[in-house]
């Protein structure tokens, strides 16, 4: 400003040298370019929140409620008492929810290498949890009380298990443990026991004794959660009077479980928002700027005939190359830097072309909104006022 030509300023004539105009176009370019690149990465981090908490988990996903008993030893009457609802399709303990926090780790030898240990994940479920949860049983069969011999000596392997123990032919019925022998009596299909931050480890199923459960899973009818509640507190009050009820339904830990997903699309969305408003701004003041500068040019347009639609459109148009320039530029940044975070993930979302194109039309529409303000009321200035201007 302070290079200005004095004359110049007191004759209000802004300078528009292309050099200054190059370099407020490409400032503006800039703003957008973050502002693109912050629209796409937070709908890419919504994506994946979204298919996080959506995925087919190999359980179910919705109508589940836990209910933590801790160390209390009533819960096999609770369950026999639940079970009875009709408002109940399956009830079962379990020593931990799905998914599970990693814990026990079960040593085991390798079935074609006796030398090479293989590490399973332990875990421990009561009789019908694998039913009621919904995990699907690829061979043989679930843990019965008609099998006695099914607390002590046997287990269920699930998929992953079986490939890293290397057990060829049919797995049922073979004996795996280094010191405490079981019989394998059952292969269920793989199911996300942890986060989807993890792969799914090989999984050792194994049983055990009612007072060793310390919550139990309801699968319920679809909308019968309202009706099953003061069901289940009523009977909570008699089987553990002296402790509070305390549930959360597979939804809220599910979600749990991805807060820092979605915590990091809410700072992104925040940081588009403020990007835009510094954008806006420069837009506003640019379209301003330009729109004083062409006052002339735009009275004599409307002398010779020009309507106020198309110097409106010309307007309209020089900002919509730079959102396309923008736009052009911010998504493959955006894509290498997007890919690279997904890659975090064993369980990832796809990133689809489509977000990009929503990206740009949120843009264009914010950019060619905020130039219309100024365009139009440009356009309906008088003509003898505007060649007057000096």
């Amino acid at each position: 400003m302070s290079r200005l030509n004095i004359i110049d300023v007191f004759r209000n004539q802004p300078l528009l040298g292309k050099r200054k105009q190059l370099i407020r176009s490409s400032l503006i370019i800039v703003e957008l370019i973050i502002f693109c690149s912050f629209i796409s990465s937070a709908l890419i981090i919504r994506a994946q929140y979204k298919y996080e908490i959506t995925k087919d988990l190999g359980y179910y996903n919705k109508d589940i409620l836990l209910i933590n008993f801790g160390d209390s030893y009533a819960t096999s009457a609770f369950i026999n008492t639940v079970n009875s609802y009709p408002e109940v399709i399956k009830a079962a303990g379990t020593m931990e929810h799905l998914p599970l926090v990693p814990g026990l780790t079960i040593i085991s030898h390798n079935f074609q290498d006796k030398s090479e240990e293989v590490r399973l994940t332990g875990f421990s479920v009561g009789y019908d949890f694998i039913q009621t949860m919904g995990i699907t049983m690829k061979a043989g069969r679930e843990f019965s009380r008609d099998f006695g011999s099914d607390l002590e000596q046997s287990v269920i392997l699930n998929e992953t298990a079986v490939k890293s123990l290397d057990i060829e032919g049919d797995p049922i019925g073979q004996k795996i443990g280094n010191t405490d022998i079981k019989t394998i009596i059952g292969i269920v299909k793989d199911f996300n026991l942890l986060s989807l931050h993890s792969e799914i480890p090989p999984t050792e199923i194994y049983l055990s004794e009612d007072y060793y459960m310390r919550q139990v899973a309801i699968h319920y009818k679809s909308g019968t959660l309202n009706i099953l509640l003061p069901k289940l507190q009523a009977e909570w009050k008699n089987a553990v009077p002296h402790k509070p009820f305390d549930y959360s339904t597979i939804e809220e830990i599910i979600k749990s479980q991805y807060t820092s997903e979605s915590n990091l699309s809410n700072i992104i969305s925040i940081f588009a928002v403020f990007t835009f408003l510094i954008a806006a701004f420069g837009l506003l003041g640019l379209t301003f700027f330009v729109s004083r500068s062409r006052t002339k040019e735009i009275g004599l347009k409307k002398v010779f005939g020009s309507s106020e639609k198309s110097i409106v459109y010309s307007f309209l148009l020089n900002n919509l190359i730079l959102v396309v320039i923008a736009a052009l530029i911010s998504f493959p940044i955006t894509l290498l830097i997007m890919k690279t975070w997904l890659n975090n993930f064993p369980f990832k979302t796809n990133i689809s072309f489509l977000i990009f194109i929503i990206s740009f039309l949120i843009s264009a529409t914010i950019v060619l909104s905020t130039a219309f303000l100024y365009a139009y009321k440009a356009t309906h200035i008088n003509p003898v006022e505007a060649l007057k201007h000096e």
